[in-house]
């Protein structure tokens, strides 16, 4: 019998050792008879231990117990059940067992062969872990799969974008969401440091910074690091006092001050550079709330959205700061137009200029004026509240330089305005002007007394000075010293509703100080969370004290011009000459008693043969300039009459002429008309200028005369007694191109007709709703008027001109009215 089981027991050995699953051979009451070789390493046993142990001792419940029955602790049934297999050391591994019995049968001898049971153990600690990693790679896939997909959804949402502030926006919060962060944020290299331009809504109600100065805070110490810096933010200690934090580069073990105003609202964060080429454009930071260590692939995310999203930035920030430029000269322009202000006006034009300059600024004003009795100079803030200065004028805010790097900022766009760039000549002479911002003394101490401290100082001290001084005597060193005299004193301030003062200056408000003197300094001024002036604004600024110095300076100078001007103008319009059978009427009007006479000029030229020429002509711009060209012209248009040239080869020669002068940029618009009065036929050019009109007003009218128009229109059709025509063939303006073609047409006329010439002021006279006077309506005043005749006729015109407009004309207009009296 011993001998048939162990050849029984020898064979099944042999089969199991090759199988890969961990088997054991037991008898009816559990003991362990065979185990091979994989049970023993997956029990870590030697086979003396486990061969003659009961198998309820190895093999447990799913709940840790032994099986309590006489028999095995599995089923024998072939079905796969699970169960815990305790090791060598006594722990346990999850194992499925396959049971089933062999044996209990007779064999040839008639000997029974006793019932066995074979199991085949499979530990699932091994499936567990594959089915863990499997579930790690998946997740790790997943993940992969939502940062490319949010990665190509940012780059994406980046291409063809015409729209910064929507661009930032969709672009931080996809980000935030790729990367299943806190909140996200960008940074703009600006004027002297960082200036935040978007957040990701998550963080939409937290603090963050709205401008970090270059030489502080994260953007500066990641611009120096010209890396991706992952960085662990450490809050101010328990000393409620203590201004800094810390923040900690993970990578470089480095730890490093911060200021809480420019603390970010992560624990935890990724700071990227945005770069164009070398350009910096700025920085964008990625946080988590919590302590945390980033990942790798979070940081090359973030760079290679970087690198896409500085192709569209390098554009977009170019459109959006030459957008600022634009607003800012839209300011210059209207503040320019309040300047210039009518003596009536003054006081609502220093008031809307104040408001003006502010609010493009987003700045306070604060007057700065020398309080004589105490000797020191004071800070005018809130309308009455004030502090005195440590020091003077000069040691405060000129005796430091602006620092001079500055990020990221290229020249300036605004520079290029009517006047073209602003060179070193163009700049103020009189008025000084200072930045101020945190990294100075004078911004250094603004803070320290919670005042706004970045921004400008203004100094008109020095053209105060030049109009007579504030007090009216000269007083004032003129340098704006630490105690710069009675002339140094104040400068306009918002709570008083000017912006600049002076009580001998032109522009002087009535805004003083506690002296009674009017403010000459001030500081325009923003909070230190706000970034600093920046290039384009202090640009405005210089542009506005240079003009300043002009309208302030140029008042005398102006009203030499205008008197020079008017002298010549006179005296052209003096020559109208005396023609037979010609009876004429003119009449010049400049558009205010304070406007310089512009360039409108006319005269009649008496011919021999019983013919004349007739000269009306406009020259663009206003002042001595316009009036000297005006002669000019005038002058060679005659000398081209007595050649004898035909109207289109004068205009032709003088074209020429005016081309010939590289520096002049003048055009003229001109009708001339060679009029023979024996033959009642007259040759004429228009070049530019407005149709002249003909009124039929002879007694049988153009075809009781038996002749027609030539060349021609009427603009109600046909004409008759009374009527009026348009001279309709025209061409272009004299000095504009080389190439410029002028043509000549003709009109006849009668005894009793009458030439209206006229300049364009007329047809572009306004009323208060902007409605044009218009030539219709121009036509229907003038024939009205013929019908008394030419006496007085331009008068009555005028007056109807003064009357649509309100008196509120503005441009010169020039009238000339020429009757055909007949010629035996």
């Amino acid at each position: 019998m011993d001998r048939v089981i162990a050849e029984e027991l020898a064979d099944v050995a042999r089969v199991v050792e090759v199988t890969s699953d961990a088997v054991l051979l037991c008898s009816q009451d559990g003991t362990i008879l065979h185990v091979n070789h994989q049970l023993l390493t997956l029990s870590r046993m030697p086979r003396e231990r486990v061969v003659g142990l009961d198998a309820k001792d190895l093999i447990y419940s799913t709940s840790f117990e032994r099986s309590g029955s006489h028999g095995v602790p599995f089923a024998i049934t072939g079905e796969e059940c699970t169960r815990m297999l305790k090791l060598a050391d006594g722990s346990f591994i999850p194992v499925h067992v396959r049971a089933i019995a062999i044996g209990g049968t007779t064999d040839a001898c008639g000997v029974k062969r006793p019932v066995r049971f074979i199991a085949a153990i499979r530990s699932l600690e091994e499936q567990y872990a594959h089915d863990r990693k499997t579930q790690r790679l998946l997740s790790e896939l997943q993940a992969a799969n939502k940062r490319l997909s949010g990665t190509l959804s940012v780059i994406m949402s980046t291409v063809g974008s015409g729209d910064l502030g929507s661009l930032l926006d969709t672009v931080l919060n996809r980000m935030a969401e790729t990367l299943d962060a806190a909140g996200t944020t960008i940074y703009f290299a600006e004027s002297g440091g960082f200036k935040l331009r978007g957040v990701s809504s998550q963080i939409a109600d937290a603090y963050v910074p709205e401008f970090i100065p270059y030489g502080a805070g994260i953007a500066t110490y990641v611009l120096r690091e010209q890396r991706a810096c992952c960085l662990s933010i450490v809050p101010a200690g328990s000393d409620p006092s203590s201004p800094f934090g810390e923040f900690y580069d993970l990578d470089a073990r480095t730890s490093h001050r911060l200021r809480l105003q420019n603390t970010p609202p992560f624990k935890t964060l990724i700071a990227v550079p945005v770069y164009f080429g070398t350009q910096v454009l700025g920085i964008i930071e990625l946080g988590w709330m919590r302590p945390c260590t980033p990942r790798v692939y979070d940081v090359r995310v973030l760079e290679v959205i970087c690198d896409y999203l500085s192709i569209e930035l390098v554009g977009l920030v170019s459109s959006a700061r030459a957008a600022r430029t634009a607003e800012l000269t839209r300011s210059l322009n209207r503040v320019r137009e309040l300047f210039f202000a009518r003596d009536e006006d003054r006081p609502d034009a220093l008031r809307e200029m104040t408001d003006e300059v502010r609010s493009v600024l987003a700045c306070r004003l604060l007057p700065v004026y020398l309080d004589s009795v105490r000797d020191v100079f004071v800070v005018d803030f809130d309308g009455g509240n004030k502090v005195d200065l440590p020091c003077g004028i000069e040691e405060m805010f000129f005796s430091v330089t602006t620092p001079a790097a500055r990020v990221g900022v290229g020249g300036s766009d605004l520079l290029h305005d009517e006047n073209g760039p602003l060179s070193v000549g163009e700049k103020p002479s009189m008025v000084r002007m200072a930045r101020v911002d945190r990294t100075m003394p004078a911004g250094r101490w603004l803070e320290s007394h919670d005042l706004p401290c970045q921004g400008a100082f203004i100094d008109l001290t020095r053209l105060a000075g030049a109009g007579g001084g504030a007090n009216g005597d000269g007083r004032g060193d003129g340098h704006g010293g630490v105690r710069g005299g009675d002339g140094a004193r104040g400068a306009s301030g918002s709570a008083h509703g000017g912006i600049l003062g002076g009580s001998a200056d032109p522009l002087a408000p009535s805004s003083t100080s506690e002296d009674g003197l009017p403010y000459h300094m001030f500081l325009l001024l923003r909070r230190g969370s706000q970034e600093p002036i920046d290039d384009m604004e202090f640009d405005y600024l210089t542009h506005l004290a240079h003009d300043y110095e002009l309208v302030t300076n140029g008042t005398q100078q102006q009203e030499s011009e205008r008197h020079i001007a008017q002298t010549l103008q006179a005296g052209m319009r003096s020559s109208l000459g005396v023609v037979p059978g010609i009876t004429a009427d003119s009449l010049y009007s400049s558009a205010t008693s304070q406007a310089l006479v512009g360039g409108d000029f006319y005269t009649l030229i008496r011919l021999p043969d019983d013919r004349a020429v007739m000269i009306l002509g406009d020259v663009s711009g206003k002042g001595i300039e316009a009036a000297s060209m005006s002669a000019l012209v005038k002058t060679a248009l005659t000398a081209y009459a007595w050649e004898g040239a035909s109207p289109a080869r004068m205009a032709r020669s003088l074209n020429s002429m005016l081309m010939s002068f590289s520096r002049v940029e003048t055009f003229v618009t001109t009708f001339i008309a060679k009029i023979d009065l024996r033959a009642r036929r007259a040759v004429y050019c228009s070049a530019g200028h407005p149709p002249t009109m003909l009124l039929r007003c002879g007694a049988g009218g153009v075809n009781g005369a038996g002749n027609a128009a030539v060349g021609s229109a009427g603009a109600g059709g046909a004409v008759g007694d009374g009527d009026a025509e348009l001279l309709s063939v025209q061409s272009g303006v004299v000095g504009a191109f080389e190439s410029m073609l002028y043509e000549n047409g003709v009109f006849t006329f009668n005894s009793g007709d009458i030439l209206f010439m006229y300049t364009d002021g007329a047809l572009e006279a306004r009323n208060p709703q902007g409605e044009f006077f218009g030539e219709q309506r121009l036509r229907e005043v003038l024939i009205h008027a013929a019908a008394n005749g030419i006496e007085g006729l331009c008068g009555n015109v005028l007056d109807e001109l003064d009357r649509f407009s309100e008196s509120a004309l503005d441009d010169d207009i020039a009238l000339v009215a020429l009757q055909f009296d007949g010629f035996e």
